[in-house]
């Protein structure tokens, strides 16, 4: 587990430190905004097939005391810079876990053990207060105010780099001012294995739920059956901002549906 957690923060590191850039066949099956993406309510779905959650992180449910303890009660731990709060703070407020960066940097939650079998969506509620200055996938400027990994499978593939290690596939979803969304773009790395998918261009604190078809998305990407979902990192990078590297978002409740 310990090598896992590793290669996590690793693939974070490395896949950021290049530029982007975006298929040359956009999908059309998933190009469309998910027409839940700007519901302010989980509950509000009643065009939508109910469907099974098997797995739920809630932000809601706070009660007081150390938040970094509570934090890991939920299988989440500090890594990089969320271990430094003069670098990373994280707070409650509104029954929501806020992030806000101070200066340049990266940070990580990582769940440590998780295990999600037949997982067709997920579901985030979660929006920005301050996007990272010229923040843009499109432009080649990788950095973002928060976003979910999600990581497939046991089987590992190539980096791209000898010094790099190789992971397992994974799809990366988060919010942008400007990026194309449901555009699965590549890294520098991990061309193979990684996609990074802009699911929402949201207002300033401006509360959204970006539902995105993993399943879907997965055997579009890679023609492939999709494996069980082995990892989660939420990640905050604004290390080749401007601004100072300042920005916050903040995150409800994440979903897997069935």
């Amino acid at each position: 587990m310990k090598s896992f957690i590793a290669s996590i923060i690793s693939i974070v590191i490395f896949v950021l430190s290049g530029n982007a850039f975006s298929e040359e066949n956009k999908l059309s099956e998933i190009q469309e905004p998910s027409k839940v993406a700007k519901d302010n309510s989980l509950k509000k779905q009643d065009n939508e097939e109910v469907q099974k959650v098997k797995h739920v992180i809630d932000f809601s449910d706070y009660t007081g005391g150390s938040i970094r303890k509570w934090l890991e009660s939920k299988g989440l731990y500090y890594m990089g810079a969320a271990k430094y709060p003069t670098e990373i703070e994280f707070f409650i407020k509104d029954s929501m876990l806020f992030t806000k960066t101070k200066q340049p940097v990266r940070g990580f939650l990582v769940c440590k053990d998780i295990t999600l079998p037949e997982v067709s969506k997920a579901r985030i509620e979660w929006g920005i207060v301050k996007y990272p200055k010229d923040a843009s996938f499109e432009n080649g400027n990788r950095n973002q105010a928060l976003a979910l990994y999600i990581f497939f499978g046991s089987e590992k593939l190539p980096s791209g780099h000898f010094l790099i290690p190789d992971l397992p596939h994974f799809i990366s979803l988060f919010l942008s001012e400007a990026d194309e969304i449901n555009m699965p773009y590549k890294g520098r790395f991990y061309q193979t294995g990684g996609r990074f998918v802009c699911v929402g261009n949201p207002e300033l604190e401006e509360t959204v739920i970006s539902e995105f078809d993993l399943a879907g998305a997965f055997q579009t990407y890679y023609d492939k059956e999709v494996p069980s979902i082995s990892g989660l990192c939420l990640e905050v990078d604004t290390t080749t901002t401007g601004g100072g590297g300042k920005a916050e978002a903040y995150i409800k409740r994440i979903e897997f549906l069935k």
